[in-house]
């Protein structure tokens, strides 16, 4: 069977692509203890070809957060459960009142909220939570079912 771009993985066996005759060029991990004859000899083919595996460099505590809040979105209904739940609920809405125009528009009518939108950071400052406050408040709005 026909092989390309060996490389060693983590594990010791070989990723590759191997030609299927029905769908073309398909990923394929080659192992020397394959229970498929077929997989041992792509491994014993591409021994000598495979590249080094090489470790992902280590991610960084702030990598991690900031991934994290990138992914962290809440519904509407989310979002006030768990302002409500830490006593925050009447100050946002009090702070709301008195923010600028486009704040106040989204916190009337957005029906998801996102951890790094603008609104979330004029609610933020004008509160003066923390970040570490704010990703707690979106980590226990996302657990929220109404």
């Amino acid at each position: 069977m026909q092989f390309r771009n060996p490389v060693f993985n983590a594990f010791g066996t070989i990723d590759c692509e191997v030609l299927h005759s029905a769908l073309g060029w398909i990923p394929f991990t080659a192992s020397p203890n394959d229970v498929q004859e077929n997989g041992r000899r792509i491994f014993a083919d591409a021994l000598s070809q495979a590249r080094p595996y090489v470790p992902p460099p280590p991610v960084t505590p702030e990598e991690i957060i900031t991934d994290e809040r990138s992914r962290m979105v809440c519904s509407r209904f989310q979002a006030k459960a768990a302002l409500h739940a830490a006593g925050l609920l009447d100050d946002v809405e009090t702070a709301m009142a008195t923010a600028d125009r486009f704040a106040q528009i989204a916190w009337a009518d957005a029906i998801e909220f996102r951890r790094n939108s603008p609104t979330i950071k004029a609610m933020a400052a004008a509160l003066e939570l923390t970040e570490a406050q704010i990703d707690n408040l979106f980590r226990a709005a996302m657990h929220i079912e109404a």
